[in-house]
Formats: structure tokens, C-alpha cells, sequence
């Protein structure tokens, strides 16, 4: 290990419904994506003892222990838990810890060694990218020394660097066609499951940007209350992904239903849930668009070109097209990015999930062209 060269580069989006992440050994190896869920619990160290179980793929099985006595299960493995979710962590706190976790999930994976090197960007909503050096300072701190499923790591970052969702889109695009992203203005519109941000360009240089939590975790919510959904953690889980597929395959609603009524009722709950969901869609598309308009004003009409994604932005791709269309904006779907994301990987990958995690991969290939400046820099200063 030398310290111009780092053992793994990683970027990370710690989304609200999973974690996704990609990385790769800087030597070799090929890029590896990573998902890891939302789940996040504080347990005491004597209650993970408890349960005298460990085991699976570190992702689904994660928890660490912080130095100053915190314990936190994450994901797979905090669904099995009887944890509470911790109070009176920021958002930029929850996401640090997340970044931790999966650190430890990677450094397992690779069978690394205890002290290692890193190089990563994180990807945060444009509202909480504000605290951007707050989480930079604490997963600062926190890598210098944690345990992961009982394991040390003492882990060095040589980058570690915040962007703002939507930072990986733009930049790709102008990486791709940089005379044609310095003469237009172009809006980058994020809209994921707990955030919508925008990130304005004109003539290549970045604006203002604008965030509100209005993503598709408010939908979903909107639909339980109004199809009066009253379900355990497990299944609470499930009704993002089913309400998503119900768009597409309506068989969907009858899975939902049978989560929380017999088999006689299943036919009306349905029917309830389809009335649900169409007057929630309708409001929450309303209450989306008209922050748009609002937040970006006169300045609808001086775009030439709207780079979208997102989970959300894809379940209303059609009513999103139609919208910019009024103000004669080309809208791209980053489809060059996801075509990237399916030659990067040895696994196949839904073309659903390839769209939600565009951006990330840009920004890992940003990650990835930085460090290798670094390290030539580095040779040559040699």
C-alpha cells in the first residue's frame, strides 16, 4: 500500500429506500455495485450479542460499533432486530453512519486489512448538502477507527469529497459534449424517494440550486393513509417496490391488499387502493410541478435541455416529458450513463434500477478519472 494510491475508490448515495454504491479495487478488479437497505437501528453491543446469530453477505448483515459506544444495525439485518431508531441524529448523521457501515461491508468483502486506504465521493440531497462538511468532518472522524461485525478497521481517506444528487449527470454530460453543455442551459432534475432537487447550468456554468422533501416516500405515504394501510415494518417496506411495479403490473395491488385483509376483502381493498393512488398521484404531481414552476420561475423558458432521474422522476416519466415539453425543453433520461452502467458490470442489472443509480455512477467515474491524476501526480513529484 502506498500513500499515492488508494485500495479502494467507492461512491456512495445514501438513498432513503437503499444505499447504493459502487466500487472497485483502484488496482485491479472490476466495479462492483452495492446495495445496502434503509433499515437503521441503535442497539446495545449486549442485545447484538443476543441474538447469538451472524453470518451472510456483510451488506445484509451489518453493524458497527463507534468509539464512543454506539451500536447501529443496518439494513437486512435490522429488520430482524427489536432496535429503536436512533433519536436526535441529523440527517447528515444517519448518512455518515451509513457510509461507515458500508466501508466495513466493502473492507469484508475484499478480505482487506485492518488499516487500508480509500478514495470517496458522496453523493447528498441539494437540502442536505448544506451540511456537507459536517458529514465530511464526522465520517472524518469515525473512519480514523471503528469496528465492523466485530472487526477493527483503521481506514485513511486519500479523497473524500461531498457532491450534491445530480453533480454525476451533469458532469458526464459535459464530459461527453463539452461545446454543447457551455452553450446551452440545462436543468439537472433530480427526484428520488425522499428528495426532489434541481440543479440549474447556464452556458456551462452551475447556478443556484433547490431541494424539498417532496419524493416518492410522500406519494407512498399519501396512499396508506388514504387506502388506510395499517402495516407492520416488514411490509411497510415492501409498498414502495409494489406500488412502483402496480403501474406496470396491477397484480401488484392484489399482493399489497392481502397484507392487510382476508381473502374475502381482498377484491374491495383493491379497488380502494386503486382510488388511493390515483388521487395521491394526482396531488402529489400537482404539489411537484408547482414547486417547480414556483422555485424556477421565468427561467422555465431559458432552459434548452432537462437531464432527469430518479426512482420518482421515472414512475411519472410521461406527466415530467409532458411538462418540460411546455416550455420546449429537450429531456434526456441519461441513457448513455445507464448503458455504461450495464458494460461496467459483470451482473446483469434491472433497467429500473440502472436509472436510479445513474448518477452515482457518474460521479465514480469522476471519482475514478481524479484519482488517476492524483497518481500520476504523485509518480512524477517522485
Amino acid at each position: 500500500m502506498t500513500a499515492s494510491q488508494p485500495d479502494i475508490i467507492l461512491t456512495i448515495d445514501t438513498g432513503t429506500s437503499q444505499s447504493k454504491v459502487f466500487w472497485k479495487r483502484w488496482s485491479q478488479g472490476t466495479t462492483e455495485l452495492l446495495l445496502m437497505g434503509s433499515e437503521f437501528l441503535e442497539i446495545s453491543p449486549s442485545d447484538l450479542m443476543d441474538t447469538g446469530l451472524s453470518g451472510g453477505r456483510p451488506e445484509n448483515d451489518a453493524f458497527i460499533e463507534l468509539d464512543n459506544g454506539k451500536a447501529y444495525v443496518l439494513g437486512m439485518k435490522a429488520q430482524q432486530m427489536r432496535g429503536k431508531p436512533p433519536t436526535g441524529l441529523s440527517k447528515y448523521e444517519f448518512a455518515a453512519y451509513k457510509a461507515l457501515a458500508i466501508i466495513g461491508a466493502i473492507a469484508e468483502t475484499a478480505n482487506l486489512p485492518e488499516q487500508f486506504t480509500i478514495a470517496l465521493s458522496a453523493l447528498l440531497p441539494y437540502k442536505e448538502y448544506q451540511d456537507r462538511k459536517a458529514f465530511h468532518d464526522l465520517l472524518s472522524i469515525n473512519l480514523a477507527g471503528f469496528n465492523f461485525r466485530g472487526r477493527r478497521y483503521y481506514v485513511s481517506p486519500l479523497v473524500l469529497e461531498v457532491k450534491p444528487e445530480g453533480a454525476g449527470l451533469a458532469q458526464s454530460r459535459r464530459n461527453d459534449a463539452p461545446q454543447s453543455f457551455n452553450h446551452k442551459n440545462i436543468l439537472v432534475t433530480m427526484i428520488g424517494q425522499r428528495d426532489a432537487s434541481l440543479l440549474p447550468f447556464k452556458q456551462g456554468t452551475p447556478q443556484s440550486g433547490h431541494g424539498i422533501r417532496l419524493g416518492f416516500e410522500q406519494l407512498i405515504e399519501a396512499i396508506a393513509t388514504r387506502a388506510s394501510l395499517n402495516l407492520d415494518a416488514k411490509d411497510a417496506g415492501r409498498l414502495t417496490e409494489y406500488i412502483f411495479q402496480a403501474q406496470q403490473n396491477p397484480d401488484r395491488l392484489d399482493r399489497i391488499a392481502r397484507m392487510v385483509v382476508t381473502e374475502a376483502e381482498i377484491g374491495r381493498k383493491v379497488e380502494q387502493l386503486q382510488d388511493a393512488i390515483a388521487q395521491s398521484r394526482s396531488r402529489y404531481l400537482r404539489d411537484l410541478l408547482d414547486w417547480m414552476q414556483s422555485t424556477l420561475g421565468q427561467d422555465l423558458y431559458e432552459f434548452d435541455e432537462a437531464i432527469v432521474s430518479g426512482g420518482a422522476a421515472l414512475y411519472f416519466k410521461d406527466e415530467l416529458e409532458n411538462f418540460f415539453a411546455q416550455y420546449d425543453l429537450e429531456v434526456s433520461w441519461a441513457t448513455n450513463l445507464q448503458d455504461q452502467i450495464h458494460q461496467s458490470l459483470t451482473a446483469p442489472i434491472d433497467p429500473v434500477l440502472a436509472c436510479r443509480v445513474s448518477d452515482a455512477f457518474g460521479v465514480f467515474k469522476l471519482l475514478g478519472g481524479k484519482v488517476s491524476r492524483l497518481t500520476e501526480e504523485m509518480s512524477i513529484a517522485r
